[in-house]
């Protein structure tokens, strides 16, 4: 019964103009939004191996200096972007690509492309992931909107009741021909992007890619069947298609396209950014805070003292003034750490909103699930910023340890030369697990889960409300 139903189903899709018109806008956007998206990518890995090239051969050739003047001067860490990135860019073009690794400051990521882009930025905006986020669902609704409101107006519903048809049957032989119909179009030119990403890019970035790429496809799976729903649904529940169609249409406008600005809007009010000048001052005071803590700096002069036991500074056997420089970059480590986890609260707070809002647009519930996925997400941002502080506090305290044991009588006239920046590392960032992340996107997994259960649910009931009307 479920076969013929979908056999019967896929042949009126097929036979539709309309199904094949939508279906080829649909294949053009995302083929077009593919290509945009590899472009993206291999625009990134040309830029950043340059970059990474130029940086290493620069600081390799600054010549002889004191060590802390080169930790002044220091390097950049650069985010390698992983091809998922090119099927969800999520904040890649906002929360910056470069890290400077200066001494005596956590810096925050620098050379955000949307800065850049201009008018042509929303173009450049333009990617898979949001062309299934929110131009696939109107496809969807197009194609579903007379799915029971059409065999209603044809009488073909009344006659399929009478044949024993069920409720049941007929829901799961709608869903399974719109998943078919969809998945033709979708599953090609999903891969087809994923495909370009990756050939667009040498680094993968995410040691866990396939995981990923299986729970792309499992989210969009659980999206797509939520809206086949309620669509089949509404338009079980409405006497002519035109009726369905409008009430389709609206729904698509108010809660994946409205919705989305409105808790934006909502949640930047409700936890505004704080003031960029105020932001810089706080950077400044953490950055400074050693020199006005006499105490703390009358301890670890009595510490020094006391591990080699001498009654002076000018008694020591290392560089006084490289130990203090060490110890005042130790002394703001956990300053730092506070005033960008401010910061990260903000978002947090702001990203609760748009938790909160999903309930009502599901498409916020995919497109936090779909960016943490592709790795392009602020968590994953976080990671890189708090590795490329943990390798600039690795090279500034390797320079400073330089400088407090070989300087000798030299003192700040010390220098050194290309032995000791070519023992500098690179930085490497490896791109956390998405199962050491999960927490952060379990709600919007029971949203979109919700969404379906929902779904599915609306469908039934209202079907089996149309066949007992037809029937009555």
């Amino acid at each position: 019964m479920i076969g013929a139903i979908v056999n019967k189903e896929l042949n009126t899709f097929f036979r539709s103009g309309v199904f094949i018109s939508l279906s080829i806008a649909v294949i053009a956007l995302l083929a077009s939004a593919a290509a945009l998206s590899a472009q993206r990518i291999a625009t990134f890995e040309r830029e950043r191996m340059a970059a990474e090239s130029t940086d290493r051969e620069v600081w390799d050739n600054q010549g002889e200096r004191n060590p802390h003047s080169a930790a002044h001067f220091s390097r950049y860490a650069f985010k390698p972007v992983s091809a998922l990135v090119a099927f969800d860019p999520g904040v890649t073009d906002y929360a910056g690509l470069a890290v400077w690794m200066e001494a005596h400051s956590q810096n925050p990521a620098v050379f955000r492309r949307a800065e850049d882009l201009g008018d042509a930025g929303r173009i450049a905006d333009l990617s898979p992931a949001w062309v299934l986020q929110y131009i696939t669902p109107l496809f969807l609704f197009l194609i579903l909107f007379g799915a029971v409101a059409g065999e209603r107006e044809q009488g073909t519903l009344r006659q399929m009741a009478a044949s024993g048809v069920t409720a049941r049957a007929l829901l799961f032989g709608k869903l399974t021909s719109a998943g078919a119909a969809i998945a033709a179009i979708i599953i090609p030119a999903l891969l087809l992007s994923l495909w370009a990403a990756a050939s667009a890019s040498d680094n993968t970035a995410l040691p866990d890619t396939l995981a990923r790429m299986i729970g792309l496809f499992a989210a969009y799976a659980v999206y797509f069947v939520a809206l086949a729903g309620i669509a089949i649904g509404v338009s079980a529940l409405c006497r002519e298609k035109r009726a369905a169609l409008l009430a389709l249409v609206g729904l698509w406008a108010l809660s994946l396209v409205l919705a989305p600005r409105l808790a934006a809007g909502v949640a930047t009010i409700a936890y505004p950014e704080a003031n960029p000048a105020q932001l810089s001052r706080d950077l400044s005071a953490a950055s400074n805070a050693f020199y006005q803590d006499d105490e703390y700096r009358e301890q670890i002069e009595k510490a020094i003292l006391e591990e080699y036991n001498v009654d002076s500074v000018e008694d020591l056997p290392v560089e006084y003034g490289a130990y203090t420089l060490q110890k005042s970059e130790e002394h703001a480590h956990p300053l730092f750490e506070a005033f960008y986890a401010g910061i990260n609260d903000n978002h947090r707070n702001q990203e609760k909103v748009l938790h909160a809002f999903s309930i009502f647009s599901p498409v916020l519930a995919l497109e936090n699930l779909s960016a943490g996925l592709s790795g392009s997400d602020r968590h994953h941002q976080i990671a890189f910023a708090k590795a490329a502080e943990m390798h600039r506090r690795i090279i500034v305290k390797q320079l400073n340890d330089d400088y407090m044991f070989n300087a000798g009588d030299a003192g700040y006239g010390y220098s050194a030369g290309e032995a000791l920046w070519s023992d500098v590392p690179d930085f490497e960032f490896v791109a956390p697990r998405f199962a050491s992340l999960t927490t952060n996107y379990l709600f919007s997994v029971v949203v979109l889960a919700g969404y379906a259960l929902f779904g599915v649910g609306f469908a039934a009931a209202m079907l089996r409300r149309a066949q007992g009307k037809v029937a009555a």
